[in-house]
């Protein structure tokens, strides 16, 4: 029975790990709420207007990259990759975010023929100003990734965007690094990650100019800034804050249980097979290689075996 629920589960793991991601960053942005979030400096720039009306102006292929950060938590020294396009001359440099911030980005084509948008960007996770190391030893990274596919693209074209966290051994990154996550995103694209307390998701809108959202949180309290971490302490819920983890461990050694029971089970229906089983010698006509063979258990013939039986072919001809 714990071999069927296993192995019934373990199809939808990864779904119910992003279920879960979803509903505590959903639980964290409730908690927070977006009017706690300050502009950037880009996003004050524009004052109310629509950034998209903006991009339509200075490309037809491109996104405006909508970063909420819902934690306490700072984004810092950012990495960009380009891979087809153009960054913003105006709104396109990623910079340092602040906790509880909001901010806006814009890649595009400069509305180039045969010119697309894609890439990836990164930040490093601080607190105070300072990487979050794991081990003393790395820092995590919250990595972003979108990409166009077509630079003669219509109102239906579905586009692809992915987010993860990934740890580091030093705080900084080179481009050429960055290259490498684009690649990896791009061929296993995800819209929810967590990694410890992190959380994050994104989606894209299909066409053109399509609208990305990418939404950065921690469940732990620690991580909520002092703005809000006074209106929300006493409705947080803090059982909230390692049950993804503890989801995960759980899953995992269901997981292990269930593929001990299996290797068990393979183990014992090869012993039984192996007891019922005989030995098997060969026999064909002496001294001809290419004769026809049969087979015999070992109890009903005498024959010889086959390295017999060139050994003594062998001799035949001396």
């Amino acid at each position: 029975m714990i071999l069927i629920n296993v192995l019934i589960l373990l199809p939808h793991l990864s779904t119910i790990i992003a279920t879960k991601t979803e509903e505590t960053i959903e639980h964290v942005i409730a908690e927070v709420g977006k009017d706690k979030l300050s502009p950037g400096k880009y996003l004050e720039k524009f004052k109310g207007e629509d950034p998209k009306k903006y991009l339509a102006t200075v490309g037809d292929v491109g996104i405006v990259l909508d970063i909420e950060n819902y934690s306490g938590l700072q984004l810092e020294d950012p990495v960009i990759y380009v891979h087809a396009g153009y960054k913003d001359e105006k709104y396109g440099h990623p910079h340092n975010m602040g906790g509880t911030q909001q901010e806006v980005f814009l890649y595009h084509n400069k509305k180039r023929l045969h010119r697309r948008s894609a890439g990836s960007i990164s930040w490093m996770i601080t607190k105070d100003g300072k990487p979050i190391w794991e081990n003393e030893s790395k820092v995590s990274r919250v990595h972003f990734m979108w990409d166009l596919p077509k630079y003669s693209c219509k109102s239906e074209t579905v586009n692809t965007v992915s987010v993860g966290f990934h740890t580091h051994d030093k705080a900084k990154i080179t481009e050429e690094l960055q290259y490498r996550y684009y690649d990896l995103h791009l061929n296993r694209a995800r819209v929810f990650a967590h990694h410890n307390h992190f959380l994050a998701r994104v989606n894209i809108s299909r066409g053109c100019l399509p609208s990305v959202l990418l939404q950065f949180a921690s469940s732990k309290k620690d991580h909520k800034s002092d703005q809000v971490a006074s209106s929300v302490v006493d409705k947080f819920n803090p059982l909230d804050e390692d049950f993804s983890l503890l989801s995960i461990l759980l899953l995992s050694a269901g997981v292990m249980m269930g593929v001990v029971v299996l290797i068990g089970g393979l183990l014992q229906v090869r012993r039984r097979r192996c007891k019922g089983r005989d030995s098997i010698y060969r026999s064909s006509v002496r001294g001809d290689r290419n004769s026809e063979v049969e087979y015999h258990h070992a109890e009903q013939t005498d024959e010889e075996t086959e390295d017999e039986i060139f050994t003594a072919n062998k001799n035949s001809f001396d």
